[in-house]
């Protein structure tokens, strides 16, 4: 039996953790983490099969897919979107990608009264950064220096993610996502301002023959 209406699940497979929320407006129907380097592909359905069966739905019971569209490892963001689109496909779900940046910055200001700049560590001594303000975002991503993105930061509030660190946050934070947060925020966004398409940080390094770039 259907528990409430305007049912989302959540799915981030960009870091090291494989994570799955179902949610309604109400409260989570049913949470899974695991921390995990490699192996996203072979657990997620698994994972996403246990959470419909502790929420007591069914896959066309789901109103939206929500699913981190990176940054983050550029196999785990295939794996993440090309399985909520597959999942979607067959019952006309509408699929929405929500940023890592975007999460990290509404987890840090759930009042989104605030202003912050997310980062993530790149490496390369690079970091790619937004700035949110009110839970709205100000800025485009940008990849850039530490430096650079230190300057960026002046007077925000609030520097949140994993990169953090780099521009001075006392405290390091790792990839992790919440895929209830996540959830709920796809619950407030559509197709149309938040297609479910990649973020990539920096493009391939892969090059076609004669040094061409992909």
């Amino acid at each position: 039996m259907r528990r409430a209406r305007n049912i989302c699940l959540g799915i981030d497979t960009t870091g090291n953790y494989c994570s799955v929320a179902i949610v309604d407006d109400c409260g989570i129907l049913a949470f899974a983490v695991e921390e995990m380097s490699r192996g996203h592909a072979e657990r997620l359905g698994l994972m996403v099969k246990d959470a419909l069966a502790k929420a007591s739905i069914k896959v066309s019971d789901i109103d939206k897919i929500a699913v981190s569209s990176g940054p983050g490892s550029f196999t785990g963001l295939r794996v993440g979107l090309s399985f909520a689109k597959g999942l979607a496909l067959p019952h006309s779900i509408p699929v929405v990608g929500i940023s890592i940046l975007e999460i990290w910055a509404i987890s840090s200001d759930p009042a989104q009264n605030g202003s912050v700049l997310a980062c993530a560590d790149v490496r390369r001594n690079q970091v790619f950064w937004q700035i949110f303000t009110n839970g709205i975002a100000e800025t485009p991503p940008h990849l850039t220096g530490i430096d650079a993105a230190i300057t960026a930061l002046n007077m925000q509030t609030e520097c949140v993610g994993n990169g953090a660190h780099l521009l001075g946050a006392f405290e390091e934070q790792d990839s992790y996502v919440c895929p209830a947060r996540l959830a709920w925020i796809g619950l407030d966004r559509n197709v149309n301002t938040h297609p479910a398409i990649p973020l990539y940080h920096r493009p391939p390094d892969a090059k076609l023959p004669g040094g061409k770039s992909l």
